[in-house]
């Protein structure tokens, strides 16, 4: 029974998108910042070196997150009006201008983040802690697409809206790479440098 009630509210979590477009972040996303919230709250309560390195990282998520919810991530609530357009259009979009400059804080704020998780990841992986060091290690690359993925696709959503267009034409240009790599990225356990050559390409 538990199963089954679980499914349908998966269900229908699944199907708010389809019906309405809304001004608020989807669930997805904000329950994935919870999640990750929560799991380094968790791990701040350690004595030591990781958990002072967990909390640091905390206490920076936790006021970008709301900023990443307030600016952009609602945009993303729009994709099917922006795809389909119809009467779910919004009429009262904020004003793209204005989230491409605030935009620029918040890319400041990503790159603060992952500094402070690769500080967890390298205080975490010398003793072998290597569930906190995954932990950090999985929230860089979520960071990481949030600002080549996510962020982007805000920008793309509210162009859409405000041109009426309807429908997804080719893009002119290339949105380039997030800016949280610099020239040396931060090694990962398992996958390492992403733009080294030969890897992903």
């Amino acid at each position: 029974m538990q199963k089954k009630m679980t499914f349908t509210a998966a269900l229908s979590a699944l199907a708010i998108p389809a019906v309405a477009a809304t001004a608020e972040t989807p669930y997805a996303l904000s329950a994935v910042h919870a999640d990750l919230q929560g799991q380094f709250e968790e791990v701040a309560r350690q004595p030591g070196e990781i958990g002072a390195a967990a909390r640091a990282a905390a206490d920076l998520m936790g006021p970008h997150s709301a900023e990443q919810e307030r600016l952009v991530l609602p945009l993303l609530g729009w994709a099917n009006a922006a795809r389909f357009g119809g009467p779910s259009a919004p009429t009262d979009l904020p004003n793209r201008m204005r989230i491409e400059a605030e935009m620029t804080q918040l890319y400041d704020g990503d790159v603060n983040l992952v500094t402070a998780l690769a500080d967890l990841y390298a205080v975490a992986v010398e003793p072998g802690d290597l569930e906190t060091a995954r932990l950090a290690e999985r929230t860089i690359w979520h960071e990481n697409g949030d600002t080549e993925v996510l962020y982007p696709a805000a920008l793309l959503v509210i162009a859409a809206l405000q041109a009426g267009d309807t429908g997804f034409g080719p893009m002119e240009g290339p949105l380039g790479r997030a800016p949280l790599y610099g020239a040396q990225p931060v090694p990962m356990m398992s996958v390492g440098n992403p733009h080294e050559p030969g890897i992903g390409n």
